[in-house]
């Protein structure tokens, strides 16, 4: 059944009230009173959809009620027409200026009223789905989309904000031990994995404070007036010591977590301040071997960064690529981690689009002879089996990073066709198969053309 409108009528003559019931209760739900008085009293109780507001009342007028509507927050976006027998500029110009949606003139017509009405309830309508759309778009704006934190734009904010107030606060760089070796080894899903359960255990354990996310395995607490530091830090041991249980069960033991704390307004009062200060004591923490926290102080080591390379006024052409150039043999596929790969899948991905061309992806997963998941001590050394013989038959511009525990995801520029593509794939089977000496181990080929005219 669909939701009937409730409509409040204000007015002082009960023959004006029994003629709007009489027009409007086939169509709404109406209800009756005769002050200003009254209709305040009647919303601290219930909340109409409209309301229909006299204008010349006794005691309390319709200007006087409207303004107290109005300076009410839980009922300040009623829309409300006004009924009145007065039209002068002056009177409309007023109540337009107060917050009006529309006037109905004395004495009305049912007709009149009920599309006026609902011509108000239609932009009402319009009005609170807008504002909702907005805010929803505001919050995906504002959000990681990976752990659903805010996000590090927003973030910065909020929290320049809250110092531009003076607000005491403690901020504080958390970061995931060896995520590295977790993307490494147990692959990228994994990881991800791990990214979503420290952002969930960060609401519980901080549902009060900002929490966030700047990037890659990096996250910000941001407290508000926090409490002593001996207080601050039996908090953050009970956090890392449950975070800490989570992961290791999660990545065989490869992570932990290290935190590093400033201090506002001592440490800094601004977030550039304090992200140096928290970096510097978190950099401790890791140089210390990790799976700790720090607060900041005066005395702790500067975050130098070594750079070896010459300097800038005696840079040329020459000497850069020199420094540039990779070393060693290079011999075979390129491999990279998850991310750089995404870099060079998408440069590619734009190169090709300009070309009108077409390039290959593969997808390489090791299952067990009945196609299933193999046992975790056999998956590891089969693995480095698979990484050895992509890089020995495939060429050297080809790309491939880990993507599971089971999987290498390989990018093939070179094969600009199919048949290429079906070439380095038998290259490939051929080259497991020689140096893989489990025979209850297979390796499953899926090949896919990215057809960048299409996608251009």
């Amino acid at each position: 059944m669909e939701n009937i409108k409730t409509i409040l009528v204000v007015d002082d003559s009960k023959a004006n009230l029994t003629l709007a019931k009489q027009a409007l209760d086939e169509y709404y739900q109406v209800s009756l009173v005769t002050s200003g008085q009254m209709a305040l009293r009647f919303l601290e109780k219930r909340m109409p959809d409209l309301i229909l507001l006299d204008i010349n009342m006794p005691e309390m007028d319709g200007l006087e009620t409207l303004r107290q509507i109005r300076a009410n927050h839980d009922y300040k976006d009623i829309p409300v027409i006004f009924l009145t027998a007065k039209t002068d500029p002056e009177t409309e110009v007023e109540c337009l200026k107060l917050g009006a949606a529309d006037f109905i003139g004395k004495p009305f017509v049912p007709q009149v009223m009920r599309s006026r009405i609902a011509r108000t309830l239609e932009l009402e309508e319009f009005r609170r789905l807008a504002e909702k759309r907005a805010k929803r778009f505001e919050s995906i704006a504002s959000k990681d989309p990976m752990t659903g934190l805010w996000n590090r734009s927003y973030l910065t904010q909020k929290i320049e904000l809250s110092l531009a107030q003076g607000t005491s606060a403690a901020y504080m760089i958390v970061d995931v031990d060896h995520f590295k070796s977790v993307n490494d080894k147990l692959g990228h899903i994994v990881g991800d994995q791990v990214l979503n359960r420290l952002a969930h255990m960060m609401m519980e354990y901080f549902p009060e404070d900002s929490v966030g996310r700047l990037g890659g395995d990096e996250f910000v607490i941001f407290m508000e007036n926090p409490p002593s530091n001996e207080r601050l830090s039996e908090r953050l041991s009970a956090f890392q010591a449950a975070v800490n249980a989570d992961l290791k069960e999660a990545t065989n033991g490869i992570a932990s977590l290290s935190i590093g704390i400033a201090l506002a307004p001592q440490d800094g009062n601004n977030m550039d301040t304090l992200y140096d200060k928290a970096d510097r004591a978190l950099y401790v923490v890791k140089k210390e071997g990790r799976n700790n926290f720090r607060f900041y102080d005066s005395t702790l080591p500067s975050k130098q960064a070594k750079v070896d390379r010459p300097e800038a006024i005696e840079m040329n052409i020459r000497t850069l690529m020199q420094q540039l150039k990779e070393p060693g043999t290079i011999r075979g596929a390129y491999w990279q981690d998850y991310e750089p790969f995404l870099a060079i899948f998408r440069f590619i991905e734009r190169m090709m689009a300009r070309s009108e061309q077409t390039f290959c992806v593969m997808l390489a997963t090791l299952l067990d002879s009945e196609g299933n998941m193999l046992d975790p001590n056999i998956l590891e050394p089969s693995m480095d089996v698979l990484f050895t013989a992509i890089q020995d038959t495939l060429r050297k511009g080809d790309v491939f990073t880990k993507f599971s525990g089971a999987q290498y995801i390989i990018m093939l520029p070179s094969a600009k066709a199919e048949s290429g593509a079906k070439i380095a794939c038998d290259r490939l089977q051929k080259r497991f198969d020689a140096i893989n000496f489990n025979p209850n181990v297979t390796l499953k080929l899926d090949l896919t053309m990215m057809d960048m005219v299409e996608r251009a």
